[in-house]
């Protein structure tokens, strides 16, 4: 896709996507009743039963199940702008709840399960929701403690209600309920249903989503379905996707990424949307989904195709389960996509798109389409769309704070008016944050503006820059904190990437096979000498990238422990959280500063480091 305005040379000047065409689909609730109409009998959802097989819904069945739960609902007394809590990972169960709310005008509002209860109590009372949804009694059990009498039911999606908690229910119990009825008083109520899915205006509110929280606690965003279905308007006028297409989708559906963008996307177009029960944890059960399903787009984050491609590396059928000959492209967001995980799909002759984008912008606002592509360029706006880089000083000349304007875009926080007035600017511009720069290839982020810190000698450094030099600099690695606030040099913590060091350490004859029992562990590992003098030449090299000499990583330290979303150090879309991650290391950290590096050349450190004391 070529922008409109070609004039790229940087901060100052607003790039715009082409014009977006009219659409006519004016909520999601009523956008599905149509499709139902288009592609009735298709297959649209095919899901894992209880007992393990796949099972579907065709469009048709999909819409009938939408206004049967939305009919079920009507007893809850929803009225349009309620919040409905949902916690839930990924299932069917929790796609047609959703779909019914917001064909009702109320507002879902999709939770990360596993957040501690201190987060869960923040998001729930921030929401103000009096209803909500649970995946099943851990889920209930967790909603009930952190209520504190502002919940007025809680339904259980997968079992029976919590015993002697009056405010529970099950949603089988409500369905059922409703099935009892007769057959004038379920009319009556599909008709009801109808006429307020009819009655959802563009601009009235259809979710509530909370930011990741790496700045922060999680800020609670509202999005209109204009916001929603203008984004997949936009994206149909860039890429060529079908009702022949087939999604295979773990992307969890609390976060814009999968809900909004791979989610509604499958639906938009009346392709198959394949939920995976691997939620991108379990590898195995991940790569044999794969090779039954064997979808045409598959969109994920680096740190999975990463785990992915590690595999791959090693088992020659798992690559050829990834690179089957259904597969057109892949897309993938939230971070920089590593050169090598680039190269692996693009020399197998499958595109590797890349997009940016935040919750504020539902997600999207730019992305790569037919043309040139290159790792690390997120593309052009989106049709609609304009994109404006605002003059930030401590970044440098050519970098600028990105700022989106579009109907993809928040209209601000939920109550939370001083927040809006620091993002939206008068022009309807949103501040996203985040730190980027043109390229002949699109926008290129570069980091948080509050990511840029400022050396003991006054100079600036990026630490998103240094970082993606270390990461691009070999497959060994798979995460980097760059840091140097006030210090006379930049300073890094590296996360060792568990299957490339295997790998590696294999093919010296130096361990077992990685999937063995045996195999070698992440300390193991991080205390051979040739993996670190490896790993040590790569860094070097990637330094000398790094042309303006104050701009390199002096001492490295390798850390022996993974981050986690259980320490914070992690948000749920697996986005770092420096602060908890200095934090957690602070010991560590120290160690680094305290020690003159020796000359020009990057030292990766023995006397602070995690492995060698381990």
């Amino acid at each position: 896709m070529i922008p409109q305005s070609t004039q790229v040379q940087g901060v100052g000047e607003i790039v715009s996507g082409p014009a977006l065409a009219p659409f006519d689909e004016q909520s999601v609730g009523a956008m599905i009743a149509e499709r139902a109409e288009r592609f009735g009998e298709r297959e649209a959802v095919r899901f894992r039963g209880s007992d393990g097989a796949w099972s579907s819904l065709t469009f048709a069945q999909l819409n009938e199940r939408r206004r049967n739960i939305a009919a079920a609902l009507l007893a809850e007394q929803l009225v349009p702008g309620d919040r409905v809590f949902v916690l839930s990972h990924n299932s069917i169960e929790m796609l047609l709840c959703e779909l019914a709310i917001v064909s009702l005008g109320a507002i879902s509002t999709p939770v990360f399960p596993d957040y501690s209860l201190d987060l869960l109590r923040h998001c729930l009372r921030d929401s103000g929701a009096q209803l909500a949804l649970g995946a099943g009694a851990v889920q209930q059990s967790r909603l009930a403690e952190v209520s504190g009498g502002q919940l007025k039911r809680i339904i259980s999606l997968e079992c029976e209600a919590i015993p002697g908690d009056d405010r529970g229910t099950s949603l089988a119990r409500l369905e059922e309920a409703f099935a009892a009825q007769s057959s004038q008083a379920q009319a009556r109520a599909l008709a009801e249903v109808d006429a307020r899915t009819a009655a959802v205006g563009a601009d009235e509110r259809a979710f509530l989503l909370y930011t990741s929280g790496t700045t922060g606690r999680p800020k609670g965003v509202p999005l209109t379905h204009r916001n929603v279905l203008s984004q997949q308007a936009a994206i149909a006028q860039v890429w060529s996707i079908t009702a022949d297409d087939t999604f295979l989708s773990y992307l969890p559906w609390h976060h814009c990424f999968g809900a909004l963008f791979e989610r509604m996307m499958a639906l938009w177009h009346g392709a198959v949307l394949v939920l995976d029960d691997s939620r991108g944890r379990d590898l195995d059960r991940l790569l044999a989904n794969f090779r039954e399903v064997q979808p045409t787009l598959y969109m994920s984050v680096p740190r999975v195709y990463q785990a992915l491609i590690g595999r791959a590396a090693q088992d020659p059928p798992a690559k050829a389960t990834l690179l089957h000959p259904r597969l057109r492209f892949v897309f993938t967001a939230a971070a920089p996509l590593p050169e090598g995980c680039y190269r692996f799909f693009e020399e197998a002759n499958i595109p590797v798109h890349e997009g940016w984008g935040l919750t504020e912008t539902s997600p999207d606002a730019t992305l790569t389409g037919a043309g040139p592509r290159r790792a690390g360029a997120t593309g052009w706006p989106l049709p609609g769309t304009d994109v404006l880089l605002d003059a930030v000083e401590e970044a440098g000349t050519g970098f600028g704070e990105v700022l989106v304007r579009g109907p993809q875009v928040t209209r601000g926080y939920h109550d939370d008016p001083e927040a809006t007035r620091r993002v939206l600017r008068a022009d309807g511009f949103f501040r996203t944050g985040d730190l980027g720069t043109w390229t002949p290839h699109g926008l290129r982020i570069s980091g948080r503006v509050d990511g840029v810190f400022k050396l003991q000698n006054g100079e600036k450094v990026s630490s998103a820059e240094a970082e993606a030099r270390l990461l691009a600099a070999t497959p060994l690695l798979e995460q980097a904190v760059v840091l140097g606030a006030g210090q006379p040099f930049a300073t890094a913590l590296l996360w060792l990437n568990l299957a490339a060091a295997r790998a590696f350490a294999q093919e010296l004859g130096l361990g077992p096979d990685g999937d063995s029992e045996e195999a070698l562990t992440l300390v193991q590992l991080g205390q051979l000498p040739e993996l670190r003098r490896t790993l040590t030449e790569a860094l070097q090299a990637a330094n000398l990238m790094a042309t303006i000499p104050y701009q390199r990583v002096r001492t490295a330290a390798l850390v022996a422990e993974p981050l986690t979303v259980a320490r914070g150090e992690l948000t749920p879309t697996l986005k770092i959280v420096r602060r908890a991650v200095i934090d957690h290391h602070a010991s560590l950290i120290a160690v680094l500063r305290s020690d003159e590096p020796n000359g020009e050349r990057l030292e990766l450190h023995r006397k602070g480091d995690a492995f060698h004391n381990a």
